[in-house]
């Protein structure tokens, strides 16, 4: 073998080596963007699935439970009101004749009477209020409609 079929075959082994280095990389690299890329995969799934198990558990956050409190204190509140509404009506001098004025009406009549007298007497305006509370008319009005029928 002569210098230069040993110059051409150093050159033909250093390009193999080359070459072989290069695509040793690239599959290295496509290795690792397939690990990224499961990572991220699992990730998103695990996040998924969390939110799904701790909503169906009924776990809260902690904003929800304090709109649930809001909530449930909202109604509340509102079936307190109802309560000193038909305690003040109950408290008027003629209770009993507006309850048989009331009866005697049909029901929606009843709804539409009950809730004009709450209205004009203010029975279901707190202290300190302007107007009543949101749905406490309508809570003290079916008060007021079951205390008429149980007396």
């Amino acid at each position: 073998m002569s210098n230069t079929e040993r110059d051409l075959a150093r050159q033909r082994s250093e390009r193999d080596q080359e070459r072989s280095a290069r695509e040793q990389k690239a599959r290295d690299r496509r290795a690792m963007v397939q690990r990224i890329k499961d990572i991220v995969w699992s990730a998103v799934i695990a996040s998924v699935l969390t939110i799904i198990v701790v909503t169906a558990l009924g776990w809260l956050t902690t904003q929800a439970v304090v709109e649930k409190a809001r909530q449930e204190g909202g109604k509340e509140l509102v079936a307190l009101r109802a309560s000193i509404c038909l305690v003040r009506f109950q408290q008027l001098p003629d209770a009993k004749a507006k309850l048989a004025e009331f009866k005697a009406l049909s029901y929606n009549e009843q709804d539409t009477a009950i809730k004009g007298f709450i209205t004009k007497e203010g029975l279901a305006t707190m202290l300190g209020e302007d107007a009543p509370a949101p749905g406490s008319i309508d809570k003290c009005t079916d008060a007021i409609r079951r205390s008429s029928y149980s007396s």
